[in-house]
């Protein structure tokens, strides 16, 4: 009864019934005269009451919780509750091991007994609406754990939904398995609406969402277009999402990159989109998008707050029909298109430690070169991201790590100039070698990678030819990631 024992046991077994009769009347309620059940004095709320009640109220043991946990992903909040009930009654073994060497003694739950009585105070404050508790919620949380805004729309939808609960209850269990894997679900929230109703504080958006559900009928009409919005959300991360299976290769590999670029402007305008776009519109769309996310944020590492607000007003339009097209969603944004002499610059100098992103880059930049054809795979066990001047740089490197202030040493090491793809099957025994013996075993004998195969063109490997290697490919991306629309 909310201890357990690793035995297999409960703990009260171990104690007089009458302090166990005592322990159960005073936390945990009432034994029922007829069905000797325990009438709980504690409800917890509707998704985890029935642990709660099952293995905290109930008498049950250790074994018993352990198994339902394997069943449960750690972010699950009735295995959270689990792990609490398991990491508390270590935390009595151990106390109780100070007192005796066998078995559990008493004394252990009678001087916790007598701390809460002494030391705890419960303090309860009744609020007006969940908003108003949110705030307060807020204001004296200082465990760092949010009342999430999920969970205030829960309460107030299944308040609302009268008739309607078990629906709106398979609905939400349904949404709730959909972001299972997305982390964290605020963000869902803060995108479904934006995408409807454009942009919001997102201190506001509870009060915002509970104006819109007013009475059963509403509430089950906002579950069943947040159950909706919830499938089409997941499947935005997961490229090889069923929901994608009817959409081309492009199309996929282009959310692919927004995932890894994590384009979360981009969220609100897809959501719209998908719904509203044909296929080969919302095609269109994502290679905009991914352009976009490459010259503004991965590249130029521009405001996002700024980027926002365009985008933010996009998806509303999508949606009203003022915009049918993914062209007419550039126009909205060309605005904070970074300009080609602007891109370049920001390009020639990037430093990128993300060795997906980098991979990324130097793909598409080999597949610009090939005319589109990709020579490259994402497999990397096939291609391989190598440090040109290596990370760890041996003394074979001096000459060249002489050319570069000591606070520059690393930020060149990661310089997209200092980066290439090569083939796995050459890239062999050369560790931290120098340049010669790196352009023989790497470059020289490169021949699916093009770009790589020309860094065996340069004489030696120095600050000043990182920089023009880098120009290079910064005149080259100018064209890879470009948007000509009028």
């Amino acid at each position: 009864m909310g201890v357990k024992q690793n035995q297999g046991q409960p703990l009260f077994s171990a104690m007089d019934d009458n302090r166990a009769d005592w322990f159960r009347n005073k936390y945990f309620g009432e034994q029922d005269i007829v069905t000797l059940d325990t009438n709980p004095k504690f409800h917890m709320n509707e998704e985890n009451d029935p642990f709660f009640q099952k293995y905290v109220t109930a008498d049950t043991t250790d074994d018993l919780i352990r198994k339902e946990m394997r069943g449960k992903l750690k972010k699950d909040s009735n295995f959270l509750l689990l792990h609490a009930i398991t990491a508390l009654t270590i935390n009595m073994q151990q106390r109780q091991s100070d007192i005796s060497s066998s078995g559990f003694h008493p004394q252990t739950l009678l001087d916790l007994q007598a701390y809460l009585q002494e030391s705890v105070s419960i303090l309860l404050l009744k609020v007006e609406d969940e908003a108003d508790a949110y705030v307060i919620f807020e204001t004296l949380n200082d465990r760092g754990r949010s009342l999430t805004t999920m969970d205030l729309l829960k309460n107030h939808v299944f308040g609302k939904s009268q008739a309607y609960l078990d629906q709106v209850k398979a609905k939400w269990t349904v949404i709730k398995n959909n972001l299972a894997d997305i982390d964290p679900n605020e963000r869902f929230l803060y995108h479904y609406w934006t995408s409807r109703h454009g942009r919001t504080s997102k201190t506001h958006l509870f009060r915002l969402m509970r104006a819109e559900i007013t009475n059963a009928r509403s509430a089950l009409s906002f579950v069943e277009q947040l159950n909706e919005g919830a499938k089409l959300y997941a499947a935005l991360t997961i490229p090889n999402h069923p929901y994608w299976n009817s959409y081309d290769q492009r199309t996929r590999n282009n959310l692919d990159t927004l995932t890894l670029l994590d384009a979360q402007q981009a969220l609100p305008i897809l959501l719209a989109a998908a719904q509203e776009f044909p296929e080969d519109e919302f095609g269109k769309l994502t290679d905009i998008l991914v352009i976009m996310a490459v010259r503004y944020n991965l590249i130029g590492e521009l405001r996002t707050g700024v980027a926002a607000n365009y985008y933010s007003e996009v998806p509303k339009k999508i949606r009203n029909g003022d915009i049918r097209k993914s062209a007419k969603v550039f126009r909205e944004l060309r605005s904070i298109y970074p300009k080609d002499d602007e891109f370049k610059a920001a390009f020639s100098t990037k430093v990128l430690r993300n060795s997906r992103k980098a991979r990324y880059l130097l793909a598409e930049i080999e597949k610009h070169l090939n005319a589109g054809v990709s020579q490259i795979v994402n497999d990397t066990r096939a291609v391989n991201l190598e440090h040109i001047l290596p990370k760890n740089p041996s003394q074979q490197w001096s000459k060249t790590v002489a050319t570069m202030d000591v606070e520059e040493v690393d930020e060149y090491i990661n310089r997209i100039g200092n980066l290439a793809l090569v083939s796995s099957t050459v890239n062999k025994n050369v560790g931290t070698s120098g340049f010669e013996r790196r352009k023989e075993k790497l470059f020289q004998v490169e021949n699916h990678i093009q770009f790589s195969k020309k860094i065996a063109d340069y004489e030696e490997w120095t600050k000043l030819t990182i920089e023009d290697r880098q120009t290079n490919l910064a005149e080259i991306a100018v064209n890879v990631w470009s948007i000509d629309i009028r």
